[in-house]
């Protein structure tokens, strides 16, 4: 296990007022994931780093990273583990080589390991033939590279990642994106994204948790988040107006039913088509079409927020 909380808080008091960001969150990530933290803005998903990287104190709880504890082992925690925030800043009249120098001293990486790490660093994120180059000519998915390698030249186990591609542009994305997959499969990198993308994560991510109001929702594979969403059946018809919607919100197993135009969209625990076709054909509807789908990724998320999500 390379992240374990147990009941970790913190709650902030603001005019006279408890704010719980973070409420006792229980939460395992194993070595190898790409782990998906996700939530609304406002969810807690950045206190929780902090507290994990020993940068703010907790209220009560705790939880060890890479074996160490976060209160009482926080320098060590943060020796083994990177973090890229999802506001970082560099100084633009230096070069990429520059403030790589400049950071890795700060550290305390020694002296004669600097320039090979700074070498293969650069090279790792694709920024090799910049090295010479102002930060402040760089793209900001170039930035982006440059915050990881300035991480990696730690040679972390583990890698923080908070809203790592807000901002970029598809194809500066879909770089980032590929290069924590050579991270994680070639280096052996654990890499926790936080993140409210979701078209992101169901891409990158083998494992995802939900945060919401500081708690933690639910935590599995995507694949079983899909499972357990069901099935979502399509039907383009004609006729039966909103009677129809009623008679099959009352068939068994099905969660929710929606109509666009002339589309309804059945969300069920099971294939359960045979039963709605029967249903609406008997109602004197013309189907012209029916489909069973998985659900999507955005799908399951509001399925678990219940709509209730901030």
């Amino acid at each position: 296990m390379i992240i374990e909380t147990e009941n970790l808080t913190k709650i902030y008091r603001v005019g006279g007022r408890e704010i719980r960001a973070v409420d006792n969150l229980n939460l395992k990530v194993y070595e190898g994931d790409i782990f998906g933290y996700l939530g609304p803005n406002g969810a807690g998903k950045t206190t929780t780093i902090l507290m994990l990287l020993g940068l703010i104190m907790p209220t009560s709880g705790g939880g060890k990273v890479c074996g160490y504890d976060i209160i009482k082992e926080s320098k060590k925690v943060r020796s083994v583990v990177g973090y890229v925030p999802e506001k970082y800043s560099f100084y633009e009249d230096m070069t990429a080589y520059g403030n790589l120098r400049y950071f890795a001293k700060l550290n305390g990486i020694p002296e004669g390991e600097i320039d090979d790490r700074i070498k293969r660093v650069l090279e790792i994120v694709e920024l090799q033939d910049r090295a010479r180059s102002l930060v402040a000519t760089f793209s900001r998915g170039m930035k982006q590279r440059l915050a990881l390698a300035n991480t990696l030249i730690k040679n972390p186990k583990l890698i923080f990642l908070d809203e790592p591609t807000a901002g970029l542009d598809p194809y500066a994305t879909a770089s980032f994106r590929e290069l924590m997959r050579k991270l994680n499969r070639e280096f052996k990198t654990t890499i926790f994204i936080s993140s409210h993308m979701l078209h992101e994560v169901r891409q990158l991510c083998n494992r995802i948790g939900f945060l919401n109001e500081g708690k933690l929702i639910a935590v599995d594979t995507i694949d079983e988040f899909l499972k357990k969403a069901g099935v979502r059946i399509v039907l383009e018809i004609v006729g039966g107006g909103d009677e129809v919607i009623k008679k099959i919100e009352r068939v068994n197993d099905v969660n929710r039913v929606l109509k666009k135009d002339e589309k309804i969209v059945v969300y069920a625990g099971s294939d359960i088509r045979l039963e709605i076709v029967d249903l609406v054909t008997r109602m004197g509807c013309k189907i012209l079409t029916v489909k069973v789908e998985p659900p999507t990724l955005e799908e399951v998320f509001f399925t678990i927020y219940g709509g209730g999500g901030r």
